[in-house]
């Protein structure tokens, strides 16, 4: 069976409407495309209700959470090869058995396969400083694209300069090249990458695994589609964003679409499942930065930055190769980095982590490797929270994660975020406040005698703290925190607190799961908070890791007793948020009562400047310092329920 839209050469006509998907936090976008023969008409993103599909069952993950957020366990074993069955419709089975990553003794690249990966003369790599003016490449001529000692010779008395463009010392650069055979440099002196100890053991020549992991997508592409067939090239995490990284899968070129059916005319249902589920993994390694995930190239490039990379089946030695700090002014011609899923068994999971990976050196990052000799760490732990650098090798672990080296051994600690900053990559905007007065308010609906909330976020740096408010009756409380349901990157630790902030209640730090649940009696009803954030486990040298990669979409779900309080909690109006010192604001307090009893009592103004605190429903006051100040206001009422609420003020 296939979609009704099904060359693998779609033809690009006019964009004329992006269709807003509203799967939670994740925000996955598609934009149709049709032809109109009189003009071109572009509307504005529409937000739709979860995707409707045709393959998408009521017992599917996809139907039973269509924010895509809940928690799934798809690689519970290190070092392992998949197996999937067909359990029931819209699930599978991942049935694991040991493995050892195949690392060739030799390299198997020939010149052919070298001269094929090179980017054309006029391709200029971004400088460490962000630039592409007075590049060396220009004036290097060498005999072949070269790695180890060979590329050192080749490059002679042009090695200082080509080390100096991309930020290494001399000393620095011929050490990268004599201890990773992965880099090269090619006849213009060009750094990329090429992967060659990233090949899945048998997935090229046409083994069980291969085997299994295309039956798996056919298996499943009748149970469970996260998004309509038709619109798996139309997918977008971030299109008002400048940055973006394109997932290529329809070919270019000479470089053929992807293919698991041998049928390369046509996507069938199961290659559009696989892409889609590839799409969602890559983004959510990306989630916590501003940047669009795509599986359609920009209609308008201008103004665009990014790479885009190509998933292409190819014989080659290689897993996937990239070309370091090629994400740059974003062009239609031919790409930086690509994937080959013919040597990662056709497998989603497989793929994405190439995918990750090779956008990494797009993105100026080195690999991550173990000393004495190994330029690839695979890892350490196991089970759900079995983990990898996404710049090591993160196939034979369930949470690869970004990394500053900070596992035992480890021979590149240079901080990824650092480096992708400096390549144009920043941090999605906080999407929710850090503290109490700050909180984002639980969404509650009254159900079964119960209030049931429910909330999403994301958290986008490693000291993230992100706090929800809710309001709950005298008895117990029962709260899910979960990550993306594929390839969370996101390790949850949650607390429950009072409005003083008394913790009252935490999840589990010893718990085995990446999802946490917290549970707790609240002896009086009032208004509580929950704080979601990252957190790191056990040792880092051994089997754990730091809270450093911890970035990732979110879900929260759960139930408290209902409430009768009241009264909602107050708003503060001012006259001003920011302006020159020395600047006088007017600050008033702005109540909604539903009975006598929820009039409040009293209303306290701390300014955040360590100025007295002031009292009353309004009050002005002069700031006379530049910074950023944390006003709060803390009110009470009849009933003795105390509210919090805060407002930022910026003085220049």
């Amino acid at each position: 069976m296939t979609s009704p839209i099904t060359s693998k050469k779609p033809a690009y006509t006019a964009i004329v409407a992006t269709i807003a998907i509203a799967f939670g936090g994740l925000g996955i976008y598609a934009a149709t495309r049709f032809n109109d023969t009189t003009q071109e008409q572009n509307a504005a993103p529409v937000a739709l209700a979860p995707a409707q599909s045709t393959v998408t069952s009521a017992s599917s993950p996809w139907a039973a959470n269509p924010m895509l957020m809940a928690h799934a366990e798809l690689v519970t074993a290190s070092n392992s090869q998949s197996s999937i069955t067909n359990d029931s419709p819209g699930m599978m089975t991942v049935a694991m058995k040991e493995v050892t990553p195949e690392v060739p003794a030799e390299s198997g690249l020939t010149p052919a396969m070298m001269a094929r990966m090179e980017l054309s003369g006029n391709f200029v790599p971004v400088s460490a400083e962000g630039s592409t003016e007075n590049a060396p490449f220009g004036r290097i001529q060498l005999d072949a694209m070269s790695s180890g000692q060979n590329a050192i010779t080749q490059l002679g008395g042009s090695l200082d300069a080509v080390a100096k463009w991309y930020g290494m010392s001399s000393a620095a650069f011929r050490q990268l090249l004599l201890s990773d055979k992965s880099v090269h440099v090619d006849t213009k002196g060009r750094v990329l990458h090429i992967d060659e100890e990233t090949v899945i053991p048998g997935a090229a020549n046409g083994t069980t695994m291969a085997t299994a992991a295309v039956t798996a997508s056919v298996a499943t592409a009748g149970g469970a589609s996260p998004f309509p067939f038709d619109q798996t090239f139309k997918l977008h995490t971030k299109p008002d964003s400048t940055r973006v990284l394109y997932l290529n899968f329809t070919g270019q070129g000479s470089n053929p679409a992807f293919d698991l059916d041998k049928a390369p005319a046509t996507f069938s249902d199961a290659e559009r499942l696989v892409i889609q589920k590839v799409l969602l993994r890559v983004a959510e390694a990306y989630a916590a930065f501003d940047v669009d995930i795509t599986t359609e190239a920009p209609a308008v490039p201008a103004g665009k930055i990014g790479a885009t990379i190509l998933i292409t089946p190819q014989s080659s030695s290689a897993g996937g190769y990239a070309y370091l700090n090629s994400f740059s002014k974003f062009a239609a011609g031919a790409a930086p980095a690509f994937c080959f899923p013919n040597n990662l068994a056709n497998a989603e999971k497989y793929i994405s982590d190439c995918v990750s990976h090779e956008l990494g050196h797009t993105l100026g990052l080195n690999h991550q490797g173990q000393l004495p000799s190994s330029a690839y760490y695979a890892g350490q732990g196991t089970g759900e929270t079995g983990w990898a650098p996404i710049m090591g090798v993160g196939y034979y672990k369930n949470l690869p994660q970004w990394s500053k080296g900070e596992y035992a051994n480890a021979n590149n600690k240079e901080d990824a975020y650092a480096v992708m900053l400096a390549r144009g990559l920043s941090p999605r905007a906080d999407d929710h406040g850090d503290t109490i007065p700050f909180a984002d308010a639980l969404v509650a609906s009254n159900a079964n005698g119960l209030s049931n909330l429910s909330g999403l976020g994301r958290i986008e740096k490693p000291d993230d703290v992100d706090m929800f408010s809710f309001v709950a009756g005298a008895g117990p409380v029962n709260l899910k925190v979960g990550g993306a349901i594929l390839g969370s990157t996101l390790d949850i630790s949650l607390k429950l607190l009072d409005v003083n902030g008394k913790v009252l209640a935490t999840s589990s730090p010893t718990a085995t799961t990446l999802s946490k649940t917290i549970s707790a009696s609240i002896p009086t009803g009032g208004v509580y908070y929950l704080s979601v954030s990252g957190a790191g486990r056990g040792d880092a040298k051994t089997t754990g890791y730091t809270n450093y990669g911890n970035l990732g979409e979110y879900n929260i779900s759960g139930t408290s007793a209902l409430s009768t309080l009241p009264a909602l909690a107050p708003a503060i109006r001012t006259s001003a948020v920011s302006g020159k010192a020395p600047l006088a604001i007017k600050f008033d307090a702005i109540t909604v009562v539903t009975s006598a009893t929820g009039d409040f009592t009293s209303h306290q103004w701390n300014f955040g400047d360590a100025t007295p605190v002031v009292a009353g429903t309004s009050s002005s006051h002069t700031f006379t310092k530049a910074g950023t100040y944390d006003v709060v206001l803390k009110s009470v009422n009849k009933a003795g329920v105390t509210f919090v609420k805060g407002v930022k003020i910026t003085i220049s």
